[in-house]
């Protein structure tokens, strides 16, 4: 550049011979001066050329018409004057005022050109292709500070390259999927798996992280040398053909893991539920009943702590075991099934009379499949109610003040006394219980048990902690026909089981009470009552292993005590003369008197009679009697009543 032009509130002008003419366009007073060297025309805007001589003169002015001077002429002139003496002060100054000028006009051209790199020195840079370049310092840092990506940068499979940081960033989650993470968490349980929600939970990305990180890339930082900048630039340039990746992580937000752990094991925290016996099945000798539940107080705190962990820790699939205090019902299900069955069972026959038969199987009946729950009681009268015609019960033989009557419900005594024996081999806790007034025959003494509606009961306690069930009937396949009362519940453990021993400790022979019949010819006699024989005996339970050794023995109380029962004879003391002979009540004895014909001679003459095997006749006696009363006998009462009321409706 050999010419330049600076407009600084002035104009340079050429004026084609070598010289350049300055004409300051603006004084600052809206009025414009030329500064010319001297000998050179200046630009006048004024006259009609272009050029103005310097050394030209001012042409004089024409005389007027008149010669009269005037003080205007004279003023001119001197006017004119002082023209002329600014005019050669101006010529003086005018060559060092254009050369400062132009001192300062290269000085910024100068700077100008400096700033613009015009003297910096410029670098071979190497461009990818193969090329050469020339590139200052500040255009390889403004090449590699463009707010765009270089070439050959890739973002989860995104092209950014050339893009700006804002537009990189909304491609890469643009190319976002909606759910990056599989995730498979399960919680474990007692050998249980629960599958654990976690949809709802955020995924934080460091998308932004990544994006800017690739955008700090091989990019200049201002501290650089050359040499590092020309570095930086060879390996931009490279990245065209091995372009750098960056993948973004995925991280599962966990901050509201705790409820989501909640929702599932908080159904799970609570109590055991025991399995319930609804029924029992005769038939098939089974109970019935409802499936039991494990109670658990499940460690909720430790399972988020241990969740979150796992999750925390870039572990997205696995099972997270779960603690728990578990609680067992006392009944469960696999309880019912396999230790529940026949605990106990008694059986006696029957003797061959339908209706007490009859009485004893609508009984054995109504007992059948009767549910006791743990800790629960049983009543005979409370549980069959009273024996009437309406119940459906039939007359019987029963025991009233220690002799057979026939009444309302005779014979079901035997099936208290079986139940009685079945709840002692069950180990059950008796009651109440009576003994009849003397031993039976189909229930060994000590082992029996006497009912009477009002009067006495038989019951006992379920203590055995869990629900027991009747199984009873008459069996009239045989003759006579048998009662079977069997007891099903929890079994003993190991295959133990019981049986009972009973023992008589102590016994009396039973006596002859004699009565006087006023009505009864001398010499007859009525047995009103059998003689039983009294006795104490003890029962004891003794306990088996499955393989029946003796284990263990537990005598029963209170011990039974069966009072001894007098037979009673009625004696007759009607003589025919209708007087009574006089009667002896602690031998069943009686004397007559016979009168002579003569009074003075007349005697008395003694006569007893007696039963027989009682005490021995007098020397002079009277005919024994044509009934003898025999010997006390045992027999199988079909009730008994300690009070004498019998077996009878209210």
């Amino acid at each position: 550049m050999s010419r330049i032009s600076i407009f600084l509130n002035s104009e340079i002008i050429n004026n084609n011979k070598g010289l350049w003419i300055m004409k300051k366009t603006g004084n600052g007073k809206g009025k414009n001066t030329s500064l010319v060297r001297p000998g050179v025309r200046s630009l006048d805007s004024s006259s009609g050329s272009s050029f103005v001589d310097s050394k030209s003169k001012p042409s004089k002015a024409k005389k007027s018409g008149t010669s009269t001077r005037s003080s205007s002429s004279t003023t001119s002139k001197r006017s004119s004057g002082a023209k002329k003496s600014g005019a050669k002060k101006a010529n003086k100054k005018a060559p060092v005022f254009a050369v400062v000028i132009a001192v300062v006009v290269l000085g910024v051209a100068a700077g100008v050109l400096y700033k613009m790199g015009y003297f910096e020195k410029r670098y071979d840079i190497k461009m990818a292709d193969g090329s050469v370049v020339k590139m200052t310092q500040a255009e390889l840092v403004a090449d590699m500070t463009k707010d765009v990506f270089p070439q050959g940068i890739i973002i989860n499979g995104v092209d950014v390259s050339g893009m700006t940081r804002d537009e990189a960033l909304a491609a890469v989650q643009a190319n976002q999927p909606e759910r990056p993470i599989d995730i498979d968490v399960k919680l474990s349980l007692d050998g249980t798996e629960y599958p654990l929600d976690l949809s709802t939970l955020p995924i934080d990305t460091n998308d932004v992280e990544i994006v800017d990180t690739a955008f700090a890339y091989l990019r200049p930082t201002g501290q650089e040398s050359v040499e590092e900048l020309i570095a930086l630039h060879d390996s931009r340039e490279a990245l065209k053909s091995a372009p750098a990746t960056y993948q973004t992580a995925y991280t599962l937000n966990t901050d509201d893991i705790s409820p989501l752990v909640h929702n599932v094991l908080d159904p799970l925290n609570n109590e055991a539920v025991e399995a319930e016996i609804t029924g029992f099945d005769p038939e098939e000798l089974v109970f019935e009943y409802t499936d039991s539940e494990m109670g658990y107080v499940v460690d909720i705190d430790t399972a988020v702590a241990d969740v979150k962990a796992l999750l925390d820790g870039g572990t997205y699939i696995g099972t997270v075991p779960v603690n728990a205090e578990i609680t067992e019902p006392t009944l469960t299900s696999e309880m019912i099934e396999n230790e529940f069955g026949l605990i106990s069972s008694s059986s006696s026959t029957t003797s061959p009379n339908e209706n007490r038969d009859h009485n004893i199987e609508i009984t054995a009946d109504k007992l059948d499949g009767h549910i006791i729950e743990a800790g629960g009681s049983f009543s005979f009268n409370g549980y069959i109610g009273q024996r009437t015609s309406d119940a459906g019960y039939r007359e019987a033989g029963v025991i009233v003040d220690g002799a057979i009557e026939q009444a309302l419900g005779g014979g079901v005594c035997q099936v208290s006394s079986m139940i009685y024996q079945s709840a002692l081999k069950a180990d059950l806790h008796i009651t109440e219980r009576h003994p009849h007034q003397w031993p039976s025959s189909y229930a060994v003494a000590g082992t029996d048990a006497a009912v009477d509606w009002g009067s006495q009961d038989f019951a006992f306690e379920n203590d055995s902690g869990y629900p027991i069930a009747f199984h009873a009937y008459l069996d009239r396949s045989s003759s006579p026909c048998t009662l079977v009362v069997e007891i099903y519940g929890h079994q003993f453990p190991d295959g133990q089981y019981i049986e009972l021993e009973a023992e008589t400790v102590s016994s009396s022979t039973a006596g002859v009470t004699y009565q006087q019949n006023t009505s009864m010819p001398v010499g007859q006699t009525n047995t009103v009552r059998t003689a039983h024989n009294g006795c104490s005996a003890d029962c004891w339970q003794v306990w088996y292993d499955a393989d029946g050794n003796e284990i263990d023995r537990v005598i029963v109380e209170p011990r039974s005590v069966y009072p001894t029962i007098n037979q009673i004879v009625e004696v007759g003391t009607l003589q025919p003369d209708g007087s009574q002979a006089q009667f002896d009540g602690s031998t069943g004895s009686i004397t007559t008197s016979e009168t002579t014909t003569e009074a003075t001679e007349a005697t008395t003459e003694e006569t007893t009679t007696q039963p027989a095997e009682t005490t021995p006749a007098p020397t002079e006696t009277t005919p024994a009697p044509t009934e003898t009363t025999p010997a006390p006998t045992e027999t199988n009462p079909p009730e008994s009543s300690a009070d004498g009321s019998g077996e009878q409706p209210a």
